[in-house]
């Protein structure tokens, strides 16, 4: 047994168990019960609920994330380990969503829509990713804070990201596909020079760690003398995927799904106005 605050380092007996254990599947499936429960609750609510969800959130992990850092730099630090600065800070790819989420919901005109669509393309693949490869269970129980704030953090990723097209709280477009790109360059041109200096791979944009082919491709890459190629390709494989889930958006919102009201009137989901009589 292990207390809910233990570090990585000191419980004793865990060898990633629930790694693709009993607990993911759990976790699978809270996902897939949960996320579409909260949709449709939100979906019955107007705008003014959904932009207070939103800054709630972010002001929520927002904190959490420094709680989180403190915590665990805290252990690194008195277990001999030191800052771990290649792993801990907030510049890899799902940690746009702090960022997106502050965005979306306290600003306003261009950088509040790219922040948007960046949530509803990028920000879902990076949670629906997670979710299917939970790498945290690798290193801490299911019921431990160490898992939980992963666990947490990547169902709002994917709860958010898609309540925004279903409820029709933003209209996508064909630009969208540029503006949802945007923030992922924004943070790109910090994390690559760090990553090429320090030999990180925040974004995934220096090894493509993990990612399957595009890693062994980075390893060629890298013996070639050119590892700038992996950070190309991933910088595309973001752009492509992300441009194809802002396809999808605008696909779903111009074949809406027609919700049905008690007296049989119908209306597109997220309008919160009567129906003409």
């Amino acid at each position: 047994m292990c207390g809910f605050f233990d570090y990585k380092y000191f419980i004793e007996n865990y060898n990633g168990e629930d790694f693709h254990g009993i607990m993911h599947v759990v976790y699978i499936l809270i996902c897939l019960i949960g996320i579409p429960m909260l949709i449709g609750h939100y979906m019955k609510k107007d705008q003014k609920a959904i932009t207070r969800l939103l800054r709630f959130s972010a002001v929520f992990l927002a904190i959490e994330e420094v709680v989180k850092i403190t915590w665990e730099s805290y252990w690194d630090i008195v277990s001999g380990n030191g800052f771990n600065a290649g792993g801990i800070l907030p510049l890899e790819t799902c940690s746009l969503f702090i960022y997106c989420l502050a965005a979306a919901g306290f600003g306003k005109g261009r950088i509040r829509e790219c922040a948007l669509a960046w949530m509803s393309s990028i920000g879902i693949l990076g949670g629906m990713s997670y979710i299917v490869v939970t790498n945290v269970l690798k290193w801490y129980p299911f019921f431990t804070y160490g898992a939980f704030h992963s666990l947490i953090f990547h169902f709002m990723m994917v709860f958010i990201g898609l309540l925004i097209p279903f409820s029709y709280y933003h209209r996508f477009r064909k630009v969208d596909m540029l503006y949802g790109f945007v923030p992922q360059l924004l943070l790109a041109v910090i994390v690559i020079p760090l990553d090429y200096l320090m030999d990180w791979d925040y974004m995934l944009l220096h090894h493509a760690g993990s990612v399957p082919v595009i890693e062994d491709l980075g390893k060629a890459f890298s013996a070639a003398g050119l590892p700038f190629l992996t950070t190309l390709v991933m910088l595309a494989v973001y752009f492509l995927l992300g441009s194809l889930i802002i396809r999808v958006n605008i696909h779903f919102q111009k074949n809406p799904i027609i919700v049905v009201d008690s007296r049989q009137n119908a209306r597109l989901p997220g309008n919160t106005e009567k129906p003409a009589q």
